[in-house]
């Protein structure tokens, strides 16, 4: 018999390989677009606009497109290797199913790939805070406080036992 909270756990790092699959496939197709909106973060552009803000963290402005196509590519590349190692979790937990994976190797594997999708928003949310994008860009924090939220309840959830559910 199949345990069901195995399978929920399958069905959420499953859930995330593909939502990042898509998201890193999104920024890959649309490169230029991705690019452009690190721009406008590291550029710092949005202060200007009305009410315009004055402020010494301005110095920390980075305007070249080479930069921000840099730092874009870097994202995508954490975002595929993540979109990887969390395929490759699912697939281990899917292997638990039937035994034919260890459930403590899978449980390593699952939650390496979880800190490598911790380490992303973490980087996403560094990134923003040395721009302050909190100042005029508060959605982009807010998605990735959400994004730090998923994060941990798939961690807690991953490492919850299923033993701890019977009665």
């Amino acid at each position: 018999m199949i345990e069901p909270f195995l399978l929920s756990k399958v069905v959420l790092v499953g859930g995330l390989a593909v939502w990042l699959s898509i998201v890193a496939l999104n920024n890959a197709r649309n490169f230029a677009g991705g690019a452009a909106s690190i721009g406008l973060m590291m550029s710092m552009r949005l202060f200007e606009d009305p009410p315009a803000i004055d402020s010494p963290l301005l110095s920390r402005r980075v305007t070249s497109p080479s930069w921000h196509k840099a730092v874009f590519g870097l994202v995508l590349g954490i975002e595929v290797l993540v979109a990887l190692a969390l395929w490759a979790a699912s697939l281990m937990l899917l292997g638990t199913l039937n035994g034919s994976v260890d459930s403590a190797d899978a449980a390593n594997t699952v939650n390496f790939a979880l800190a490598g999708f911790l380490a992303l928003v973490f980087v996403m949310i560094w990134g923003g805070a040395w721009f302050v994008y909190y100042v005029k860009q508060e959605g982009a924090q807010i998605t990735h406080f959400v994004l730090l939220c998923v994060a941990l309840a798939a961690l807690i959830i991953v490492n919850f036992p299923a033993e701890g559910l019977r009665t």
